[in-house]
């Protein structure tokens, strides 16, 4: 795989090699907020909606690259994709018996709770 890069201004090769992976990565976040949070047509009318909208939708994104973050830095991509994983962890199941929260874990779940280093909850 080759990649050229042409530049005015940087004329060190590695130099304009970092700043096109750092440039690639805020496009690519940009490219997640408007597509997988849906984010590419707002459907606002006010100015404060629509910096609501933003915000929330900016967590959301820092969220969705620590998960990513995880996931390759354990090999759950070997196994699952992340629409996968957040799959797997809407099927939680939890149960509040006498003031104590009790969860029902999936064989799946606990190996999620141990790639991300979750304390193992109380469970039945």
């Amino acid at each position: 795989m080759w990649l050229v890069v042409l530049s005015n201004d940087v004329s060190d090769a590695k130099e304009a090699l970092s700043i096109y992976r750092r440039k690639d990565v805020v496009e690519k976040g940009f490219l997640r907020l408007k597509t997988q949070l849906d984010l590419g047509r707002p459907r606002v009318h006010r100015d404060d909606s629509m910096q609501n909208k933003v915000f929330i939708g900016f967590i959301a994104l820092i969220l969705m690259c620590h998960l990513h973050k995880v996931m390759l830095n354990k090999d759950l991509y070997k196994n699952m994709t992340m629409k996968k994983l957040l799959l797997i962890l809407s099927k939680l199941r939890v149960q509040h018996i006498n003031g104590q929260c009790i969860l029902f874990l999936l064989t799946k779940q606990k190996a999620i709770y141990k790639a991300f280093a979750v304390k193992e909850p109380v469970q039945v």
